[in-house]
């Protein structure tokens, strides 16, 4: 059964360009994603050393929880939205979700750089922008764990799985002009 070894959480995390951006040690995430994947989570497409989480607000602040676990931990889909799986090769021992935050709230420390599964799940995203203060807050947990050898060989052609679907922020980006829809 998977253990759960880290947990960082930070209720405040600032968003602008409508993103979420996981970055290594050099705080760079400088590609842009184009969300018809799965409509929540992409990873920078030459090196994996950036992710993007898409949020339903332009500019605001989200709650972010980022969880380092031993092996894939189990599914949570009943409370939450939205749920999309990728593989990254990250290049550090270190996945920043904020870059903002003061002494490491928005820091979670990895075994080092390698193959890792990052999992996301999010909710609140069809709440408006820019949001009502009676909103629910707009919610999102990143659950990361490595992934070595044989399992890291047979990841899904393009290393993402979507779990659920049901946001209508995510449905447009997943449709996108190919079907016609206004992003």
């Amino acid at each position: 059964m998977a253990q759960l070894i880290r947990r960082a959480t930070n209720p405040r995390v600032f968003i602008d360009a409508s993103t979420v951006d996981l970055v290594d040690e050099d705080l760079v995430a400088e590609f842009e994603p184009e969300w018809t994947g799965n409509g929540l989570v992409e990873a920078a497409p030459t090196d994996g050393s950036g992710i993007k989480i898409l949020c339903g607000q332009e500019i605001g602040t989200v709650s972010v929880t980022a969880e380092l676990w031993d092996a894939a931990p189990p599914m949570d889909l009943d409370t939450w939205q939205d749920a999309a799986e990728i593989h990254v090769v990250w290049p550090s021992a270190t996945m920043d979700f904020g870059t903002t935050g003061a002494d490491g709230e928005d820091v979670l420390p990895l075994p080092g750089s390698g193959d890792y599964r990052v999992r996301v799940y999010g909710r609140n995203r069809d709440d408006g922008d820019p949001r009502d203060d009676t909103a629910p807050v707009e919610e999102y947990v990143i659950q990361v764990w490595p992934v070595s050898g044989s399992a890291a060989s047979h990841e899904p052609v393009n290393g993402s799985v979507t779990y659920k679907q049901t946001s209508s922020l995510g449905a447009r980006y997943r449709l996108g002009p190919a079907r016609g829809l206004e992003l």
